[in-house]
């Protein structure tokens, strides 16, 4: 070593390991090796301590050699045996078993599957358990046009009325004596409804054991489908609004609520308008995502007009939704003009092919339901439909009569309405919050001014209860449940409750609140098996065997008449005299061979509504036996079931058996 390094200590590394092989020649004594490169190296494990070795010059201070203790060997104890586990008691392991059952992923297909098990098990109770047949004139009167849709018969109807020879008469059009031509009722639910009784062509036919009418249950079915379609849209809808956890949840609440399942089951056009309603709804709210400035392209304005068009010709009274929503597109959108003009060319194309049928058939765009908004509400089926001669008049004291007893109506049976759906009337409490996403607010104020015009549409034609050819309250309902739940889950966050399975407890309750009306059904006494009164279906279907396919009846439920048994039934005229002219004149090309009464007539007020009302014309016949049914030109007549509640007149006797 050189000089420089007197100061170095150096200390000694152990010796390498011996490598196997031939050994290393051994160096010269006089050889001075050189100093090796530093490189890094590891330590071993268990590195023996460094002595110290002498230095040249100045003698360092003498250290402490430390040397190791020597290790002592580690005893393994032998293991004692192990105790005897005691048995966990019961709460312990139902909390063992709950923990255990929380760590186990829910997958995506088990929660689909079990809200599809859910939803399989309603529609069987509701189709198979709960359905007793239709029980609404206008349910009735859309299916048998529906039915001759799917024969090939056009729109066409077995159903005829006074007030429809007498519109055809003023338009100087001829009146046909076979497929008559309907022009009250709107076309797209029969058309809607055409394609699932063509399936069942060969049943058509009613028989005495048929309880329930195949073709009422194909109906109801495709309702049904109808509803379930809409709620996947809703769910669409509510997750852009909020968050999949509240599209869920409350989808859970509509899928639970009576009123939609009820409507399913009669045959109305409603759970096909909601299926419409939910897609204007969605145009509508991607409409005002798309654009923060609340600037849109017409392409939204024009898809959402379409759909309104299919929206009016499933219900006329949805043009004051329509008009509503063209309101609130002027207001939001811009520039305002493209978007009104472009909705009102969507809504346009489709309705227009309609109003210029209606026109060439009976010389007016609206038919003869336009009337029903000068009319007294609620009395078509009794007053001006049944005329020969007059047309109802516009009466300003009337209209506004009828919108304050609308208001009082719908004011104090909103929660029937609604479906007894508390979270659906917590949407009026939620106005007072303000939501953070702009869309939401926006689409809030356009679900509310669209229902305000329902509303209108409402109180000028007239409901009188929550299953109602007129009631449009159901389709806002699922918005509402979104809106109000929302509202009620945003208060309960303000509680700063974190205690997860009090907010479960919570939710499960507010579920339970939505199916209560659903599971009181479910659970009560069931129901006679058939809509008695006024309908018994195998009775009716009985007409058709004893009048042939020409022959006319007439009847004070003749949409009851020309479903079951697939006969013409004329609305029983108002007045004698316009009884004389159709038959003896033959306005509809053979004379009226029949009547038939029934508890439509029979359980109305004796002096209020048959001596001094609409039918006072007819008390003689009414009445159970009538006193002196010889005088009358249609002499024989027999009591029929149930109890002789109803009666039949006819030309000659068509019911005894014949050898």
């Amino acid at each position: 070593m050189t000089e420089s390094s007197n100061n170095e200590e150096i200390a000694e590394t152990p010796a390498p390991p011996k490598k196997r092989g031939r050994p290393p020649k051994a160096k010269p004594p006089d050889e001075i090796p050189k100093k090796p490169r530093a490189q890094k190296t590891t330590e071993p494990e268990n590195p023996l301590p460094t002595p110290t070795v002498k230095k040249r010059g100045r003698k360092p201070a003498a250290e402490p050699i430390e040397t190791p203790p020597e290790p002592i060997p580690e005893t393994t104890p032998e293991p004692a045996p192990a105790p005897e586990p005691e048995k966990p008691k019961q709460s312990e392991r139902l909390r063992s078993l709950g923990a255990n059952l929380s760590k186990i992923p829910t997958l995506p297909v088990v929660r689909w599957g079990a809200v599809a098990a859910l939803v399989a098990t309603l529609a069987c109770l509701y189709l198979f358990v709960q359905f007793r047949g239709l029980s609404s004139p206008t349910a009735m009167d859309q299916a048998q046009i529906a039915r001759a849709l799917a024969a090939g018969q056009g729109f066409s109807t077995n159903y005829l009325r006074p007030f429809a020879i007498r519109q055809l008469e003023q338009a100087g059009k001829t009146i046909p004596t076979d497929n008559f031509p309907d022009f009250f009722q709107s076309p797209l639910n029969p058309l809607a409804n055409a394609l699932p009784l063509k399936i069942v062509q060969s049943s058509w036919k009613l028989g005495p054991l048929d309880v329930v009418y195949i073709a009422d249950r194909m109906i109801a079915g495709t309702a049904i489908l109808f509803f379930l379609v809409s709620v996947g849209v809703w769910f669409l809808i509510a997750r852009r609004l909020f968050d999949p956890k509240l599209a869920t949840l409350g989808c859970t609440m509509i899928l639970l609520t009576d009123l939609f399942w009820e409507f399913s089951l009669s045959g109305l056009p409603q759970m096909l308008m909601l299926l419409i309603f939910s897609g204007v709804c969605w145009t509508t709210l991607r409409a005002l995502e798309k654009h923060s400035d609340r600037r849109t392209g017409p392409m939204w304005a024009l898809t959402t007009g379409l759909l309104f068009g299919l929206l009016i010709l499933a219900h006329g009274a949805a043009t004051w939704i329509f008009l509503s929503w063209l309101v609130f597109a002027g207001m939001v959108f811009r520039p305002r003009g493209i978007a009104v003009l472009a909705a009102l060319a969507g809504a346009l194309i489709v309705v227009a092919p309609w109003l210029w049928r209606n026109q060439e058939v009976c010389g007016n765009p609206l038919g003869i339901a336009g009337y029903e908004l000068l009319a007294p509400a609620l009395e078509s089926e009794s007053g001006y439909l049944r005329s020969l001669t007059d047309a109802p008049t516009f009466n300003a004291t009337r209209t506004l009569n009828r919108l304050t007893a609308a208001l009082r109506i719908h004011t104090g049976q909103i929660l029937a309405f609604l479906g007894m759906n508390l979270l659906a009337l917590m949407f009026f409490a939620s106005l007072l919050h303000k939501f953070q996403l702009p869309s939401t607010e926006f689409f809030r104020r356009a679900v509310l001014l669209m229902w305000f015009g329902a509303w209108l549409g409402m109180a000028l034609c007239g409901v009188d209860g929550p299953i109602h050819s007129n009631q449009l309250h159901v389709l806002f309902l699922p918005v509402f449940i979104f809106f109000g739940l929302a509202f009620v889950l945003e208060l309960w966050s303000r509680l700063g409750i974190s205690t997860p399975s009090l907010r479960n407890a919570f939710l499960i309750f507010l579920i339970l609140i939505s199916a209560l009306p659903l599971v009181s059904r479910l659970v009560s006494k069931p129901v006679a098996a058939i809509q008695w009164p006024p309908y018994v279906a195998p009775f009716i279907a009985i007409l058709g065997e004893w009048f042939e396919q020409n022959e006319i009846i007439a009847s004070d439920m003749p949409w009851a008449v020309a479903w079951y048994a697939d006969r013409h039934s004329i609305l029983l005229p108002k007045t004698m005299k316009d009884f004389t002219r159709i038959s003896d004149f033959r306005l509809l090309g053979e004379s009226i061979s029949g009547i038939y009464l029934t508890p439509v007539t029979g359980n109305r007020r004796l002096f209020s509504e048959i001596y001094k009302g609409p039918y006072d014309d007819w008390v003689l016949l009414i009445q159970r036996p009538p006193p002196d049914p010889l005088q009358f030109a249609l002499p024989f007549f027999t009591p029929l079931p149930i109890d002789g509640e109803c009666i039949l007149f006819a030309d000659r006797d068509r019911w005894s058996r014949r050898e």
